[in-house]
């Protein structure tokens, strides 16, 4: 389907026993993984521990790997599922407002330029995403996981719905009450 993808050539090559090729895997994606990781559980640590997970599962389904997709599909699928399983198991809910890093490294997941910015606009900048944050982290799960991988991770329709096992239909209505159950939520904070 698609062997041209780079991925796939190394997930293959991976099937086969080759280290060197999981290890660049992991290189290529493991800043991906994080991020949509932390995006959907809000804590750095729990985002790590999943990441790894997610690559120890990849590891381990290796001689099973067909490529009916594209790799990142299947990558997205098993990040999703471990994600889920991940927020079931440590939180029922989760807060959107953690910073990622440790001690003076902490950073806001969404940090405006601050040459681009004055004091006082960063300052509503960062109330506004706050609120917005906020507001995804009330949706429910599987409209959380649609609106992280459209908007975030920049997945199509068809990815998502073989991401999330449900047809193309569903990732619209998904999305459709999703931004429904935003604008209802936010519209109080944003009307001009």
């Amino acid at each position: 389907m698609h062997l041209s993808d780079q991925d796939i050539s190394l997930m293959l090559r991976v099937r086969d026993g080759d280290e060197k090729a999981f290890e660049a895997l992991v290189e290529r994606h493991k800043t991906r993984v994080f991020h949509l990781a932390y995006r959907f559980l809000s804590n750095a640590t729990e985002a790590k521990d999943a990441a790894q997970e997610i690559f120890v599962k990849i590891y381990q389904a290796r001689q099973t790997y067909e490529p009916t997709a594209k790799f990142t599909t299947w990558l997205y699928t098993i990040a999703k599922n471990t994600c889920l399983k991940a927020l079931a198991r440590v939180h029922p809910t989760v807060s959107l407002d953690e910073e990622i890093g440790t001690g003076d490294d902490k950073v806001r997941r969404q940090v405006a330029d601050p040459n681009m910015q004055t004091p006082s606009e960063q300052m509503l900048q960062n109330e506004e995403a706050d609120v917005v944050r906020s507001a995804i982290n009330e949706l429910p799960q599987e409209q959380r996981m649609a609106v992280i991988l459209s908007r975030f991770d920049g997945l199509s329709y068809d990815e998502i719905s073989t991401v999330m096992g449900c047809s193309a239909k569903a990732v619209k209505s998904l999305l459709h009450r999703a931004r429904s159950g935003l604008k209802d939520r936010l519209e109080k904070y944003f009307r001009k």
